[in-house]
Parts: C-alpha cells; structure tokens; sequence
C-alpha cells in the first residue's frame, strides 16, 4: 500500500479489521524465536481463535541453545525449553488448528519465515499457506495508522501492547483488530 491515498487506506484497514471480526473462521498466530536471521527457528507458539479461546500455546525445543540477546526479548531460556516439545511433535496438532481457518499474523512474513525455517531442520516440507488465508495485521495496522516513509510507503509499526511472549502477542493483535474496526 502506498500512502497516495492515506485517507483511503485507514478506511480499507478499519473496514477490514470490522469485517474480521464478524466472522468467525480465524485465528492469530504468533512466534518467538531464537532469533531473526536465516539460522534462527521458533522456541514459543501459540494461536488464538477470534473469540478469545487459546487453541495452543506451547514452548518449542529448539535444535540449538538459544543465544541470550533473544532471551533478553522473550525471557525463554534454555533451561525453560528442555522438557517441551520439539516441532515434530506439535506439527500435526498445529495443522488441524488452521486447516479451515485464515490465518492472522503481525509481521506475517517474518513468521512464516521462521516457522519454514523450523520445518527445514527437521527435513520437513515447508508449509505454503494459501495467499488468501494469510493476513498481515502489520500491514493493515500500518496503513491504518498512516505514517509514511520517504518512498512513500507505509511506516512498519511495532505491535502496541505486545509483551514478547507468543499468546501475549496474540492477544494484542487481537485488540488492536478490534480498536481498528471501531475507528
């Protein structure tokens, strides 16, 4: 989106988080990792269906320790992860959850990102989310608030309200989804 038509563009973001929130058939997915580059995979997941119920929420044994600059973000140690599942073992549980849902992400690139990244250490295949079952709240939210960058397109915001925890995250996309739709 590109912020000709800001005015336009914080309509289409309310009118699209007022539209989510008239259904049902969603969830908000969030991640924390060990960290951000190509390397790193995910140590917490958790989903949170539109009416509030926590569908998962679980740590994640990584394949390597996890360095302390991600553990100063999240709080999730090594010692925090060393009886919890590795990824394998929450795949297919994690499927079921979203097989018939759209999929609600803040900052949707990067965790599909890591959670491919996490499904390659495994020897696993990556998982191709259908384009249209996928929602960035990033970028609706960034559009809706209207900061514009010097190339014209929209300031990347941090999510409001988020305490770096996966369920925590999910929790404040949810909120923020809903104090669009009532803008």
């Amino acid at each position: 989106m590109k912020g000709e038509g800001m005015s336009d563009d914080h309509q289409q973001a309310s009118a699209w988080a007022r539209t989510m929130l008239s259904t049902r058939d969603w969830a908000v997915l969030d991640t924390e990792t060990t960290g951000l580059s190509r390397e790193d995979e995910i140590v917490q997941i958790a989903i949170l269906a539109a009416d509030e119920r926590v569908l998962l929420d679980t740590l994640i044994r990584p394949t390597r320790p996890i360095p302390p600059d991600a553990t100063a973000i999240h709080g999730i140690t090594d010692r925090d992860v060393a009886s919890a599942p590795i990824f394998p073992e929450i795949y297919d549980r994690l499927r079921a959850m979203l097989a018939d849902r759209r999929v609600v992400i803040y900052n949707a690139e990067f965790d599909l990102r890591l959670l491919n990244q996490t499904l390659l250490k495994y020897g696993m295949p990556i998982w191709n989310f259908p384009p249209d079952r996928v929602e960035c709240a990033m970028l609706r939210y960034s559009a809706w608030k209207g900061e514009i960058w010097g190339d014209g397109s929209y300031k990347w915001q941090k999510l409001e309200g988020g305490d770096h925890t996966a369920l925590g995250d999910c929790r404040a996309t949810l909120a923020l989804i809903r104090r669009m739709a009532e803008a």
